[in-house]
């Protein structure tokens, strides 16, 4: 994780989970953010999930795929798009 986004919003952390240019879907995503807000109930994987469809709609993101996990449900899996990126690095 980049520690240059330590304190920032959760949704800017999540966006910023994909700067490494890895594709990763929301449990992933919660794993990696989850050490930054320790005491959030906000920070579960549902909120993430929603920041994730949210980062896509605006172009932050874009779906690279989609999955049946275990149980039968669909998971989308996200990459950071070009830019995505630019956004983030002018946010820095």
């Amino acid at each position: 994780m980049d520690t240059n986004m330590a304190g920032k919003p959760l949704k800017m952390m999540v966006a910023a989970t994909f700067l490494d240019g890895a594709a990763r879907n929301a449990e992933t995503v919660h794993q990696l953010v989850a050490g930054s807000y320790p005491s959030e109930r906000y920070c579960s994987r549902a909120t993430i999930a929603e920041h994730l469809k949210s980062l896509k709609a605006v172009g932050v993101l874009q779906e690279d795929g989609s999955y049946l996990d275990d149980t039968g449900a669909l998971v989308s899996v996200y990459r950071i798009s070009e830019y995505g990126v630019e956004k983030l690095r002018k946010a820095q």
